[in-house]
């Protein structure tokens, strides 16, 4: 159960899982919640009544109480990238959201930039830890954050333009954007006002979206390891169905990110000069 079908980061751990699945003689159904809480509840539910060997969940915020029944009824899974509320003991796998962001704003730094945007969504998952990870890395490095150059909105394209209109404003020289969706947008307002990435403009992406790395200029993005991701929660399932899990001992991962390079990162000198 995924939040998204159209999201590259759940459908690339769909296809991990399906195919760490058919190795083991399983086949998968695949259902999305679109971040609906009651439509969760249903999926579950109906889950149940077809007495799947067990779950792998990408849970909405009511995602603790929708899972109390599989609990109840003692059956298998595993909640992926997106941590149940209040609850310790469960099986878990995820990115290192907050790796992620720290490690795209230490780039940006580590090439000279010190005054650097962040675009995000404003959500109360776990995904905001992206935007902790760029303050650790500011902060770490001894830079000052100015209130404008962090934007947080909705997740959608149109919402990443109006962001980055804001951010644009505040005269910076980099932007970290923590959801490619979003990047979407804000690129697409770079682009209407002719500004030159990376020589005007030096952006990262986290995530990994298709666009991204066929365009001009490739994007330097974030790796989150979707792959990884897909085959250990699968693998941390089967094993809970077969039994083969030690008693008490509950799996909980975050896989590290990767910093992909690409040519939208400008190396500038201490002058704050584009080299």
């Amino acid at each position: 159960m995924v939040p998204q079908f159209d999201n590259p980061f759940f459908t690339r751990i769909i296809v991990a899982i399906e195919e760490a699945a058919h190795r083991y003689g399983y086949f998968i159904s695949i259902s999305t919640t679109v971040d609906d809480m009651e439509r969760e509840r249903e999926i579950i539910k109906k889950m149940i009544e077809q007495r799947v060997d067990g779950l792998i969940i990408s849970p909405t915020i009511q995602g603790t109480e929708n899972t109390d029944h599989l609990r109840n009824l003692g059956i298998p899974y595993v909640i992926l990238e997106r941590p149940l509320v209040g609850l310790n003991q469960y099986d878990f796998v995820g990115s290192d959201n907050l790796g992620s962001g720290y490690s795209a704003t230490k780039h940006l730094i580590d090439n000279g930039h010190t005054r650097i945007g962040f675009v995000g969504w404003d959500t109360f998952i776990n995904v905001q830890d992206r935007k902790d990870g760029y303050l650790n890395a500011m902060e770490e490095s001894g830079l000052q954050v100015e209130h404008q150059w962090i934007q947080l909105g909705g997740l959608e394209s149109d919402s990443g333009y109006r962001l980055m209109k804001h951010c644009y404003d505040s005269d910076i020289t980099a932007v970290v954007f923590g959801h490619h969706i979003l990047a979407e947008g804000a690129i697409r307002f770079l682009r209407e006002k002719n500004v030159n990435i990376p020589e005007e403009m030096s952006v990262i992406i986290i995530g990994t979206p298709s666009w991204a790395q066929f365009g001009m200029p490739k994007f330097t993005c974030v790796n989150q390891g979707e792959q990884q991701i897909g085959e250990i929660a699968a693998e941390v399932l089967l094993k809970n169905i077969a039994g083969e899990s030690e008693s008490q001992t509950w799996h909980q991962e975050k896989v590290s990110c990767e910093v992909l390079p690409g040519d939208s990162v400008k190396k500038i000198n201490f002058q704050g000069e584009l080299q």
